[in-house]
């Protein structure tokens, strides 16, 4: 065997890292329209989450309906002028979703997609559809509260296996919570904060399922909920800003049709997070595709975000005092003995279960069955043993 140098493996590694570091993840997506590309829309002076990845990120989202030359300049529904790899459609619902066949539409390109965000269900409870008025006002029994909810889940269940069963690497993302942003509680309609939560309740049932599916089938799951209570507030304790790089968000303003707030929250249709805030999306998304599947796609800094929206950076980074870690918002069910999430399986991961384990922590219900016991030792020790 050639015995390789000390010198010549450093270059080796050295060329290793660089082709690593240049490599694009393919990427597509299913969902709404937090992720249609809002290019598509009248607010298309902001940016979601995907289109900030494929901008400022190495990822590779296929070319536009204009690039590939296809007749009329469209990919047809559920796409429509832009990227290839993205199915997301404004106005989608985790039944349209499959309807539209988002999810078929994903796993028919594997040869081209390596990673996939499913990321649905604002819209299966927007405060203008049926379900969130029905349980608000209390007209929906406990039995059509169970229906909706398991049938939302069923819904997404449906999608993931499609995508998952064509060998593409997916991530999960839990529904967000409608009901804490202003267009819900600000609205002159829903003011009763013990009805929005209700309303809530039933959100958090489909995302127990949701987290459910996600620890069955080992992928990487977010949880969207978390996050939009961390950045809106509570049904009691609304945030009225958000500081990002020491540049306070004004989230209870929406952007004019000229683009002459940047510092809004929201678009001019009230509804649509802006650029800022979707920059906050865009960095669980990587985090999540980084711990699930080792992408080593960079989250952005917060100088960057605020770059992004046409800002000025502050002077000093204050999201994390806010809202905590992108982690905190990411459960990598593909690979749970990495407990602290640094993307290793080492004698850390060890203590760190240990302790939780000793003082019966909700961290240590390692198998997820809400109680901290032998079984969740032995699953964690023979997971640890053997690696990620």
């Amino acid at each position: 065997m050639k015995r390789t140098t000390g010198r010549a493996f450093i270059a080796s590694l050295a060329a290793m890292l660089v082709a690593r570091a240049g490599a694009q993840v393919s990427l597509g997506a299913a969902g709404d329209s937090l992720t249609d590309e809002y290019a598509e829309e009248t607010y298309n002076y902001a940016m979601n989450w995907l289109q900030q990845l494929e901008q400022y990120r190495a990822v590779d989202l296929g070319p536009t309906a204009a690039e590939a030359g296809q007749a009329g300049g469209t990919w047809g529904e559920p796409r429509r002028r832009f990227f290839k790899k993205d199915w997301a459609r404004s106005g989608a619902t985790s039944a349209s979703l499959l309807s539209d066949g988002q999810h078929t539409g994903l796993a028919s390109m594997a040869a081209e997609i390596d990673h996939a965000v499913i990321a649905i269900g604002a819209n299966d409870f927007s405060p203008a559809g049926s379900a969130y008025i029905n349980i608000y006002f209390g007209t929906w029994s406990a039995s059509q509260i169970t229906n909706y909810v398991n049938g939302r889940i069923a819904n997404v269940t449906t999608a993931v296996n499609a995508v998952d069963a064509s060998g593409i690497n997916v991530v999960l993302v839990g529904f967000p919570d409608y009901g804490v942003a202003p267009v819900t509680w600000n609205s002159g309609i829903y003011n009763d904060p013990a009805r929005r939560e209700r309303v809530s309740t039933a959100i958090r049932r489909v995302n127990d399922g949701l987290r459910a599916l996600a620890r069955t089938k080992k992928l990487p799951y977010v949880d969207l909920y978390g996050l939009s209570w961390a950045m809106f507030g509570s049904h009691t304790q609304h945030n009225s800003t958000l500081t990002i790089g020491g540049v306070a968000i004004k989230l209870l303003e929406s952007d004019t049709t000229g683009h002459t707030n940047p510092l809004a929250g929201f678009v001019h249709d009230g509804v649509h997070p802006h650029t800022t805030l979707q920059g906050l999306f865009a960095n669980v998304m990587m985090t999540a595709l980084d711990l699930g599947y080792r992408t080593d796609l960079a989250t952005f800094s917060e100088q960057e975000i605020l770059q992004h929206a046409g800002l000025s950076y502050g002077g000093s980074d204050t999201i994390a005092a806010q809202i905590g870690a992108w982690t905190d918002y990411v459960v990598n069910f593909a690979c749970l003995a990495d407990v602290n999430e640094d993307g290793f399986v080492n004698g850390d991961d060890f203590d760190q279960f240990a302790e939780w384990f000793d003082v019966a922590d909700t961290h240590g219900d390692y198998n997820g069955d809400g109680f901290v016991n032998g079984d969740d030792f032995d699953q964690f020790a023979g997971e640890f043993e053997a690696g990620c």
